[in-house]
């Protein structure tokens, strides 16, 4: 099964794990119809101090098949085998929405071994998705188009942004993301929460829609080192609307870890 990584750093050969010598490993998992290339400039913004990377999960952008691997904890198991191929001792995981909770699941699982998280977006500890299932099922089936969602940023956002993350949506085909949806509708991250005992920082964008930010602090209440941090100027989409500023906030996050460590 083919997976497609990027990350920063010196250009190895092709077979050759990337450079990780540099501050802290960080492993971008993305969202729900994404795919790693969306933390492109997110890791500009960590790749002067930190090793950060990412990837495209199996059906996600340049990755092969069209079709999610359906469930959290088959996305869970194929990022450990990510990082253990890479021969990766300690990770930190950034995950956007359901990337989250491939990283909780991760975490619980101690497949792997999980120093910190950071999540960033739409996270909660359960999702209602059935009218959006529906939708992308309708989609799928050919009985509607597909629609670009412009929901969900700061009012301050500039078009370029926009414009990005189109770029990066129809990369993915809709069959994956409804996959994607199924998957985290059938979650039990409450119970996987729960077990996560490496610390956690949820971060909430200042423009967050109030139902997402009650389920974000829900997420931090379930964890049992979980916390929040705000991150101004954004709303649900902060990789892509402010990497500078949720890149300073994990590069803090990442000296509080080494220094507990």
């Amino acid at each position: 099964m083919a997976t497609l990584s990027h990350h920063r750093g010196q250009t190895t050969l092709p077979g050759r794990p990337p450079d990780t010598t540099q501050g802290s490993t960080i492993v971008c998992l993305h969202d729900a119809g994404g795919n790693g290339n969306e933390f492109s400039d997110l890791m500009d913004a960590l790749g002067e101090s930190h090793s950060p990377m990412s990837f495209d999960q199996p059906g996600h952008g340049r990755s092969g098949g069209l079709d999610s691997l359906g469930t959290i904890d088959a996305m869970a198991e194929h990022a450990e085998s990510f990082v253990s191929e890479l021969g990766l001792s300690s990770v930190v995981l950034i995950g956007e929405g359901m990337g989250s909770a491939v990283a909780i699941a991760m975490a619980a699982r101690s497949k792997v071994n999980v120093a910190g998280i950071v999540a960033v977006g739409a996270v909660a500890t359960s999702y209602e998705l059935d009218e959006e299932i529906e939708q992308l099922a309708a989609i799928t089936a050919g009985r509607a188009r597909r629609q670009f969602d412009q929901t969900g940023y700061g009012p301050d956002t500039e078009r370029s942004v926009y414009g990005t993350a189109f770029q990066e949506w129809v990369k993915t085909d809709p069959r994956a993301t409804v996959n994607d949806r199924r998957g985290q509708a059938a979650w039990m991250g409450e119970e996987r929460a729960t077990a996560v005992s490496c610390r956690v920082l949820v971060v909430i964008g200042e423009h967050q829609e109030e139902p997402y930010r009650v389920a974000a602090e829900g997420l931090v209440s379930a964890l049992p080192n979980g916390s929040g941090a705000d991150l101004p100027g954004a709303g649900r989409h902060g990789v892509i609307e402010q990497p500078v500023a949720l890149g300073s906030l994990i590069g803090s996050f990442c000296s509080e870890l080494g220094a507990t460590r």
